[in-house]
């Protein structure tokens, strides 16, 4: 499917990576359909050319009606969060059952493709790994003490991993096109999340951060992979890791000090260990190119002096 003139609805619009979606389809040609609860929210989306209609993650009727006539569908809505512990029922109400009920709701409107917003958090982490897609993926019993906790909470892990699970079964069940791709943990510019955090800690004239490495992806990057992945039939019925490159917390920190022109001194806490994802499948298939943490930081500080 090539994208120039094709209608794709993404839903999670006006969330922080949906947004991101929005405008790489758009930059690709198609006409983007943002699926939301509030059309309010969505303003800064229609400004842009987005169509926005009204989607209940928990209403599949509704999904039904926003997918009609649309040539793809991006399922990017979830529960994720950071600073919080909802119950892990909160999580699979989200991650489970509401990605069944958009897979569902493309098929009953005629959809046969779509891209599914998966996670890196599927994965049972293993230190000093390189983390391909056919990587051991997490179970409830080891999930709540696995390494899986360096990168997520283990609820999350879980409800993503029968997500997807489930997913997979839906899309042979109904004949649907399906493409997973599994980002690692996302930042950017308009992130209330991990970069939020990030800034935070800037705050201070010290800050202290670790060596340890960890995957840190651009939500622009992961929007590049979507537009790829609808681009080229080849990554129909694959999943793809689309982490970034390991970074560690010090990195980041004095990469957006830097932009930010900080000046907040970021000091190291040595922690000789690292986690990263195999992202070479995505790289081939999908024109993702992952950029640094510093140019990345720099989308970060050019957002915030807007």
């Amino acid at each position: 499917m090539k994208l120039a003139g094709q209608d794709i609805a993404v839903t999670g619009a006006t969330g922080f990576l949906g947004g991101y979606l929005c405008e790489e389809l758009l930059a690709r040609g198609a006409a983007v359909r943002g699926v939301v609860r509030s059309p309010t929210k969505g303003a800064w989306l229609a400004g842009l050319g987005v169509r926005l209609e009204v989607g209940e993650l928990g209403d599949e009727d509704s999904l039904v009606e926003a997918f009609r006539g649309a040539d793809a569908v991006v399922a990017n809505a979830a529960l994720s969060v950071r600073g919080q512990d909802p119950p892990l029922r909160a999580y699979e109400e989200a991650n489970v059952e509401g990605c069944a009920r958009q897979l569902r709701a493309a098929s009953r409107a005629g959809v046969r493709r779509v891209i599914l917003v998966s996670s890196i958090a599927v994965y049972r982490v293993r230190l000093w790994t390189k983390i391909a897609e056919d990587h051991e993926q997490v179970r409830e019993q080891v999930a709540r003490w696995g390494l899986s906790r360096l990168t997520t909470n283990w609820k999350y892990s879980v409800s993503k991993q029968r997500g997807e699970a489930r997913a997979w079964e839906l899309a042979e069940e109904l004949g649907l096109e399906l493409t997973a791709l599994r980002p690692g943990p996302i930042y950017g510019g308009r992130d209330h999340k991990l970069t939020a955090e990030y800034r935070a800690r800037l705050g201070g004239s010290v800050a202290l951060a670790p060596t340890m490495g960890l995957p840190h992806v651009h939500a622009a990057d992961v929007a590049v992979a979507c537009g790829g992945a609808l681009d080229d039939p080849i990554s129909v019925g694959r999943a793809y890791n689309v982490a970034g490159p390991r970074t560690s917390p010090f990195e980041a920190l004095t990469a957006l000090g830097a932009a930010l022109g900080s000046s907040c001194r970021v000091l190291p806490i040595p922690v000789p260990l690292w986690v990263e994802f195999d992202d070479s499948a995505a790289t081939r298939d999908l024109g993702y190119r992952p950029r640094s943490v510093v140019e990345g930081m720099l989308e970060v500080a050019s957002v915030v002096a807007a």
